[in-house]
């Protein structure tokens, strides 16, 4: 089934892999896509939290992703460039906008952004590690990077562009009086979480950066990692919660980004989940329920799909996070060792590589 994305499928996926001016334009016109158009390029919206928006360390003195890149090839992945990570990707364009929601003042003026004079207008530029939650930090887009690299999905005429807008410890769930959330204004008494509505106006400025640079952007798939924050020990409460709003966002991004979607059918967005951690190093109440909702969800459309990143389902790629050893390039206990963030980053890729979601 090519629903899910296993152990065993990311093995042989390896044989396929070697390793402008902003502006705030959220009233640009729609741009049609056509099939045949020579101008159209491929783009893939990144959100969800942390261990999207990129929680690990790449170097730190301590060179882990050099490391995990030479470990990974001993364990008979196709050789690795690494130096491409650090140099960048001309041929994979990334702008990225996230921050930590709760905090006090005003947490959005202490996003890290690729355009660090206007967060929110967005700028393009090569794909290279720093595009996490810090300059020290990287996210699963460095894997992903790869497996577009190695399949020469993009050229530097002609880039794949990434798009990241993503929070670290956002859910669900209102924080108190806070409206950072994701939550569509039909689940929240009417009025919309600001996470959603930044997140909506961050991806049209940057596809209006890409209509400017004289290409008629496509979004391809929306690639989401989250759900560690809206964990609840009132397992049936978390699975109906969870369920309702997450297909309801997806309903709404699908719809919003319509004009820009294949065939200008929203519904031709592919989705790309991952199941929250599930192992022994740190421990989410109501994550086997939380994780089952993620997989009743992959099976609503074809087009929807999953990666299985469980630590106990012998099925699984076992990604491991630093937990209370803090350990593997982890800066803090909730997020990916650096080998297994660049591994998430290969699964999201190779799913897009192996459904011809991308080509």
């Amino acid at each position: 089934m090519k629903k899910s994305l296993s152990l065993t499928s990311l093995l042989m996926a390896f044989a396929l892999c070697g390793c402008t001016t902003p502006a705030n334009t959220s009233s640009a016109p729609a741009t049609s896509v056509k099939e045949e158009d020579p101008l159209k390029v491929q783009v893939i919206v990144m959100s969800g939290q942390s261990n999207m928006e990129g929680s690990t360390y790449y170097d730190n003195g301590q060179g882990w992703l050099r490391n995990a890149c030479a470990e990974l090839v001993e364990e008979g992945h196709d050789p690795i460039d690494a130096d491409l990570f650090f140099d960048g990707m001309p041929d994979v364009q990334c702008s990225y906008r996230g921050y930590y929601p709760y905090g006090g003042g005003d947490p959005a003026a202490n996003a890290h952004a690729s355009n660090t004079a206007d967060k929110m207008a967005g700028k393009f530029l090569n794909l290279k590690v720093g595009m996490g939650q810090k300059d020290v930090a990287m996210g699963p887009e460095i894997g992903l990077g790869n497996v577009l690299h190695t399949n020469e999905i993009g050229t530097e005429e002609k880039p794949v562009y990434l798009i990241k807008s993503a929070f670290s410890g956002s859910s669900f769930k209102k924080q108190g009086n806070s409206k950072k959330h994701w939550k569509i204004a039909s689940d929240n008494d009417g009025e919309e979480g600001e996470l959603w509505t930044e997140t909506k106006q961050f991806v049209k400025n940057n596809l209006a950066l890409i209509e400017e640079a004289g290409f008629h952007p496509e979004i391809k798939a929306w690639l989401w990692h989250q759900g560690e924050s809206d964990t609840d020990n009132n397992a049936q409460a978390s699975e109906e919660q969870y369920g309702t709003f997450m297909r309801h966002l997806l309903a709404e991004f699908r719809e919003e980004f319509a004009e820009y979607a294949p065939e200008e059918d929203g519904d031709n967005i592919a989705f790309v989940d991952c199941t929250i951690y599930d192992g022994t190093r740190l421990t989410y109440s109501g994550v086997d329920t939380l994780n089952a909702t993620k997989k009743a969800i992959s099976e609503d459309s074809d087009n929807n799909y999953l990666i299985n990143a469980s630590c106990k389902d012998s099925e699984g790629l076992g990604l491991e996070i630093g937990g209370q050893q803090n350990i593997g390039g982890c800066y803090d206990t909730y997020h990916y060792v650096t080998k297994d963030l660049f591994r998430l980053g290969e699964a999201y890729g190779n799913i897009l590589v192996e459904n011809e979601i991308i080509e």
